[in-house]
């Protein structure tokens, strides 16, 4: 599959490149992918841009579970992916941790920018969760649908996928206290046969339901 950019957005203009027009209102429903590129740039201009980390479960509006790398995602795509971000990085001239949110159609390869932002740092740059080569995920538990509630996020990793999986639904079934309303949601994701064989998004929702 080949990667095909829709519009990239950097020092407040758009650049066309191959593609549908920049008005372009982005994939239909169950085949959209959300998916960030994380761009490290050190004080002396050193640049690093990390595997991609994809947006996989969503609940009303939320994201509750974050990959890296990205299921079943082609290396042309991901590689297509992290060259856009360290242009945009570059472009606007970006010192610390940044990231770059991307749109996938999955069927067509189309991607386009629909964020960047950067977050200042001093010295080195900073080490990346996908840098050990292992499989990451991020989790995020409840309190974030009420912003007075602190939200609980807990962090993965397993030498391959199945293994990473496998140590978050251990970690979410040993959590203290009742569970709550996305920590079971989250259980029956993970535990899902759809999310095991790497659908994710409004994909894993249709499948799973």
């Amino acid at each position: 599959m080949g990667a095909k950019v829709s519009t990239v957005m950097s020092s407040g203009r758009a650049t066309s490149r191959r593609g549908p027009p920049t008005d372009y209102a982005g994939p239909g429903a169950g085949q959209e992918r959300r998916l960030d590129i994380h761009v490290f740039v050190s004080e002396a201009g050193e640049m690093v841009a990390g595997r991609a980390w994809e947006r996989c479960v969503w609940r009303e509006a939320r994201v509750l579970i974050a990959e890296c790398p990205a299921p079943h995602l082609p290396p042309s795509i991901e590689a297509a992916l992290r060259g856009v971000a360290t242009e945009v990085a570059r472009d606007r001239g970006w010192k610390g941790t940044g990231a770059v949110a991307f749109s996938l159609d999955d069927r067509s390869g189309v991607f386009r920018v629909i964020s960047a932002n950067v977050q200042p740092h001093a010295g080195a740059i900073a080490a990346s969760p996908d840098a050990i080569g292992a499989h990451a995920l991020e989790m995020r538990i409840d309190g974030c649908v009420d912003r007075r509630l602190p939200c609980t996020r807990l962090l993965v990793y397993g030498a391959t996928r199945g293994e990473a999986l496998r140590r978050a639904y251990r970690a979410l079934s040993e959590m203290p206290g009742p569970a709550g309303i996305d920590r079971a949601f989250l259980m029956n994701r993970i535990a899902s046969r759809a999310y095991c064989s790497g659908l994710t998004g409004t994909r894993l929702d249709q499948a799973v339901g």
